[in-house]
């Protein structure tokens, strides 16, 4: 039997469906210039992998410290680079976290946590804390630092404000705030605050006014 060729409608293309400007919904909107230094800024810093590898002048300079020898036993050659804290935990290829070890020395320390922590703990005494870090972590954990140090700082700061209204209202109450009434207090932002210590004050003067002094006032015969 010849092959039979059955016949198929012309496939028609579609149209592109443009939005109200003009411009293709498919078609990716164009990055801003100052958009594009940010993320080419971004983009040449360099990744996990890279900052975990050792420079060669790095490397060299370790050779040199540990004159060709093995830091663990002292006898065979070191021929590697271990990373202290490893690099799988973040572990930077910085000299403060580089040691250098032949492959059987290498190989215990990788396999022993013990033996692994009994290194760490060395390093940490020797170069301090976060002796593993690089630049790039130092940078962000300072900012960090200083993002915390600010909260704290304003966090004191309202602490200090809000105390002599808690201590206005305790005394005008006649007894220690609840829990429940702290949390409200602390929930006012300033201007609330400042208009509750003004009502607080204004009540207190009140009740001053309207009491009678020991020694006066109308007494019984």
């Amino acid at each position: 039997m010849a092959h039979q060729t059955f016949w198929k409608p012309e496939k028609k293309v579609k149209e592109k469906k443009m939005s109200s400007f003009g411009r293709s919904k498919k078609d990716k909107k164009p990055v801003p210039e100052w958009k594009k230094d940010i993320l080419a800024h971004h983009q040449s810093r360099p990744g996990s992998k890279e900052r975990g590898d050792f420079p060669k002048e790095v490397i060299a300079e370790l050779i040199e410290e540990s004159n060709g020898i093995c830091e663990c036993c002292k006898i065979a050659e070191g021929t590697t680079t271990h990373h202290v804290y490893p690099r799988g935990r973040k572990g930077r290829g910085v000299k403060t976290n580089g040691l250098r070890l032949c492959w059987p020395c290498h190989d215990r320390i990788q396999t022993n946590e013990e033996l692994l922590q009994f290194w760490i703990s060395a390093f940490r005494d020797k170069y301090g804390d976060r002796f593993w870090f690089d630049e790039q972590d130092w940078g962000e954990y300072n900012l960090k630092q200083e993002v915390q140090q600010k909260a704290d700082q304003e966090k004191q700061n309202r602490q200090q404000t809000l105390n002599p209204v808690k201590e206005l209202i305790s005394s005008a109450a006649g007894r220690s705030l609840k829990a429940k009434e702290v949390r409200l207090i602390e929930m006012m932002d300033d201007k609330q605050i400042a208009i509750f210590e003004t009502l607080i004050n204004d009540i207190v003067r009140v009740e001053e006014k309207h009491q009678v002094p020991f020694g006066y006032g109308h007494f019984d015969d």
